[in-house]
């Protein structure tokens, strides 16, 4: 595991257009970018367990510095993709008011990445990642699978959903 330490920047989100989207972690810790591509699926856990945790741990991040950072929230242009994500914790220490981050590689086990973040930035990261998940294609109330232009709903024997 490598711990890069404090990370300056924690955002996570997805590049293009819906039905051909790609989705990232991107983190910034003592001025070096690392890129991590990930499933639509992950990002999603990713952001709920943030908001999650913030909840439970009764952590109070600054409004304002929230605001600030979701503004500064969108992907950047990616760079080389260090490895695709596996496993994710999100953990906060008994005291602490900084989260602990660890990325696993989905095919190296004994490869990853930690870094901590602040209260603040979990919860931008967490709410960006949740709106990047809901900019995706519809879902069909039917089948539940991604409404394409002309979507021929399994659970409708072929047909399009009214």
């Amino acid at each position: 595991m490598n711990d890069v330490g404090p990370a300056e920047r924690f955002v996570a989100g997805a590049i293009g257009e819906p039905g051909d989207r790609t989705f990232y972690i991107e983190v910034v810790s003592a001025s070096e970018n690392y890129w991590f591509v990930c499933e639509k699926g992950q990002v999603a856990a990713l952001g709920t367990r943030a908001l999650e945790l913030l909840s439970e741990a009764s952590a109070l991040p600054d409004p304002d510095a929230v605001d600030m950072l979701l503004s500064r929230a969108d992907l950047g242009e990616p760079g080389e993709v260090r490895f695709r994500v596996g496993a994710m914790t999100l953990s906060i220490g008994e005291g602490s008011e900084l989260i602990t981050v660890e990325l696993m590689n989905a095919e190296d086990e004994e490869d990853g990445i930690s870094f901590v973040v602040a209260p603040e930035q979990v919860q931008a990261m967490g709410l960006k990642a949740l709106e990047s998940v809901g900019k995706g294609r519809p879902i069909c109330p039917d089948c539940r699978l991604p409404m394409i232009e002309e979507h021929k709903c399994p659970a409708r024997n072929g047909h399009t959903p009214h």
